[in-house]
């Protein structure tokens, strides 16, 4: 039988050791310190990786250009106005809607373009909400936010055709409308990219072009052979400045209507104003910008996506949203 000393601890045992609670302080105050030099770097990290996501979004609508260029001999244009919306089966200047509407068939989403063929009355009305509600991620920088769908404001309806060639007059869904962060270059024209006397009528459609010089503007009709100031040099699309504030709301001027709208602040944007990072403040919705702490990535004519800083030299960039040299 082992003897009841070899059950229990020597007297003469040192007791086990533990923290002080300076120790303890002294830890916490380490860790403390390493979480500190650690967030920034990982926040570094999420903003490169998103930057890369936005730069890729960019060249698939770029390419997405290029290849309805292919289709149809010209750059889509962006539509009649912001009273309307993507029609089905309408290409150049005779598609109401803007550029993000005529593209869905060469970002893969040719399915959703086409789920209101056929349909009319309520059934197109209601099938029409449905692409309107629906986000597609490449149309969001993820520095920013998701597609949404976000608050619609109070207002509409939009106007579109159905494949008959009626008019239909489609409400803002009620669970809000897909939003998107990226806009085509209209030129380097100093005012607003809305034609409010284009809005309202039925008759002489499609509308004249305007007075842009951009590639992509009201029922415009460019060519590549047009662009001669270079397509490496001319801007096809960028990221737009938003107010930071309302990211969520669907109320920024820039950002209140459904992406498929016709020229408007929404799907255009100009050179004549340098490119601004997204602010607390309200903006004009007129300049291009983004979220990105330094710049914003812009798509050129050639489809190449270059980093552009906030400090690009005013002329230079006033220049590169004309297609004429």
């Amino acid at each position: 039988m082992s003897s009841a000393g070899s059950r229990f601890s020597s007297p003469n045992q040192s007791p086990r050791g533990g923290f002080t609670l300076i120790e303890l302080l002294v830890v916490i105050a380490i860790i403390a310190i390493l979480i500190a030099l650690l967030v920034p770097a990982v926040q570094k990290v999420r903003e490169a990786a998103a930057r890369t996501q936005c730069t890729n979004n960019l060249k698939q609508m770029a390419l997405a250009m290029h290849g309805y260029h292919d289709t149809y001999k010209e750059f889509p244009s962006n539509g009649w106005g912001w009273y309307w919306i993507g029609s089905p089966n309408l290409w150049g200047n005779e598609q109401p809607g803007g550029w993000m509407y005529s593209i869905l068939p060469f970002i893969e989403q040719g399915v959703l373009a086409d789920s209101v063929n056929g349909l009319t009355g309520a059934a197109f009305i209601s099938g029409t909400q449905t692409i309107m509600e629906t986000p597609l991620a490449v149309f969001n920088c993820p520095s920013r936010r998701n597609g949404g769908p976000y608050p619609a404001p109070a207002g509409g309806p939009y106007s579109c055709y159905d494949t008959t060639g009626a008019v239909n007059s489609v409400p803002n869904p009620a669970g809000g409308m897909a939003r998107g962060d990226y806009a085509v270059c209209t030129g380097n024209n100093d005012g607003d990219q809305v034609d409010s006397g284009q809005q309202y009528s039925l008759t002489n459609l499609p509308p004249a072009p305007g007075g842009y010089n951009g590639v992509c503007f009201r029922a415009s009709r460019t060519t590549i052979v047009q662009i001669s100031n270079g397509t490496s040099n001319t801007v096809l699309l960028g990221e737009k400045q938003m107010c930071i504030l309302n990211y969520l709301t669907g109320t920024d001027g820039g950002d209140n209507e459904c992406i498929y709208v016709g020229m408007d602040n929404d799907t255009g944007r100009t050179t004549f104003f340098p490119p601004l990072p997204d602010s607390l403040a309200a903006v004009d919705s007129l300049h291009f910008g983004s979220s990105h702490p330094q710049g914003l990535n812009v798509a050129y004519c050639d489809g190449s996506v270059q980093w552009v800083g906030y400090d690009i030299n005013a002329a230079v960039w006033l220049q590169s949203g004309q297609i004429i040299d």
